[in-house]
């Protein structure tokens, strides 16, 4: 509970800054939580068909993959789809 206490006051903190720099804060934080749902929507239809053919290669959804594909967009699926497929290979 503390470390999602941190986590927002820090993001706000972030987006503080941002503002007072004269950046959209608003603009960003949408495009941030469209690529987070978009994201989702994509890992949770790749695992879907993944888990018929190849079960070891299913990324699983948390508050990690969530802010790397909201960063990262189509991209950050890619990558941590590339990063489960080389840490099962070794």
């Amino acid at each position: 509970m503390e470390n999602a206490i941190f986590i927002g006051l820090f993001l706000c903190g972030v987006l503080l800054f941002f503002r007072s720099m004269g950046i959209d804060t608003f603009k960003i934080f949408l495009n941030f939580l469209i690529r987070c749902l978009l994201s989702m929507i994509i890992i949770t239809l790749a695992n879907f068909f993944l888990g018929h053919f190849r079960p070891e290669l299913i990324v699983k959804i948390n508050e990690i993959t969530v802010g790397i594909s909201g960063i990262f967009g189509i991209w950050g699926v890619l990558l941590l789809y590339a990063l489960r497929y080389y840490f099962t290979i070794f």
